[in-house]
């Protein structure tokens, strides 16, 4: 039932063309972790960060949900579910580790509501939310106010048009998922007196793990042909160039990409007739000027940032935070994530990164990277 959709879905774990990616997960008893199926599809081994090789697994590719079992009981606090059903327009939240191979590998959290009760059909499993998933975020826990769990994020929408479709598979399949297995979990309780938001998250924050997916299979072989390439308009793919060809035709750099086994992406300026071949494909920006052209399997862990990036230029003021030793696509994904960020400045020769809740005025400003939500 639940596998057939999946291939309307953007599967979201970071690095899928890479042979290490990564996804979150959370404790529902002390010796299992529960997370995607997708998320350790392929691996030689698995790793739930700070708490070393897992040593089992339950796997079920329909309800894509996995559960990891460790060496060690874990001694902390475990997630407890939520009998009930979400109701439209509750609020939750998403916590995970997303975008971990350009971010600070620190746990992070993105709020919304419920969307829909559905997915894609009545009765499929999925709630459409409304709090952002990113690459990295599938297998982490959505949870109501109370810190218990409505659903287990797993992916976005991938289609043209949609935009801030984001789904978790609900509590309910997770359940059944682990009734099935023999997985021991928590009904949760609602508290006497309303516990403060920033204690909740911080709980079950501190239950959430990053799991990282070990030697994985690479997405195809050298004797397979490379696959079509997903195309965009008025997009640039940031980061990860490693060859930069003059005076070519869009077709001549399409071409180049893809009979070239490194290439996994590329992005053509029609401005300057430039090609630029990538290895893999983190970040999208919009830019009049370019056509990108990204592998299916590397699309899927690609994020469409709608910003709008502009190269020495910069709104002085509405800055409220400083990121040192950062990159331009960390900077991005930095101000993608946090939902008071406006824009963003990035400073090339110091690294830095500067958030910005409000843009100003635009004007020249030699060596910083500007974006604009």
């Amino acid at each position: 039932m639940f596998r057939s959709l999946a291939l309307a879905l953007m599967l979201l774990s970071p690095g899928a063309a890479l042979s290490d990616s990564s996804g979150s997960g959370f404790f529902v008893n002390p010796d299992w972790v529960l997370t995607n199926d997708h998320v350790v599809e392929g691996c030689t081994r698995v790793e739930i960060m700070g708490h070393g090789r897992v040593q089992d697994m339950r796997r079920d590719r329909e309800s894509d949900l996995a559960a990891l079992r460790l060496a060690h009981p874990y001694r902390g606090n475990t997630v407890p579910f939520r009998e009930e059903r979400p109701r439209l327009a509750e609020s939750l939240h998403a916590i995970g580790y997303p975008l971990a191979d350009v971010l600070s590998s620190s746990v992070r959290v993105t709020s919304g509501s419920v969307s829909a009760m559905d997915g894609f059909a009545r009765d499929d499993g999925l709630i459409q939310i409304s709090a952002p998933i990113q690459p990295g975020n599938s297998g982490g826990p959505v949870i109501d106010g109370t810190g218990a769990v409505l659903g287990v994020a797993v992916g976005i929408l991938n289609r043209s048009g949609a935009q801030n479709v984001n789904f978790a598979i609900s509590g309910a399949v997770a359940r059944a998922f682990m009734d099935a297995n023999g997985i021991l979990y928590q009904l949760g309780r609602a508290p006497a007196e309303p516990e403060p938001l920033s204690d909740v998250i911080e709980r079950v924050a501190a239950a959430t793990v990053q799991v990282r997916c070990l030697g994985a299979s690479p997405p195809h072989s050298m004797e397979e042909e490379p696959p079509g390439m997903v195309m965009f308009r008025d997009r640039d793919v940031i980061g990860f160039d490693y060859q930069f060809l003059r005076d070519m035709s869009l077709r001549a750099c399409q071409s180049a990409c893809e009979t070239d086994r490194q290439c996994r992406a590329f992005t053509f300026n029609t401005r300057h007739n430039a090609c630029f071949l990538k290895d893999g494909s983190a970040v999208l920006v919009t830019n009049a000027d370019a056509i990108s052209g990204v592998a299916p399997d590397v699309a899927a862990s690609s994020v469409d940032s709608g910003f709008t990036i502009s190269t020495d230029l910069d709104a002085p003021g509405g800055d409220y935070r400083r990121i040192r030793q950062s990159n331009f696509v960390g900077c991005i994904a930095e101000c993608a994530l946090d939902d008071q960020c406006q824009a963003f400045a990035f400073v090339r020769e110091l690294r830095d990164c500067w958030l910005k809740d409000q843009v100003g005025l635009i004007q020249p400003m030699p060596g910083v990277e500007f974006g604009v939500k």
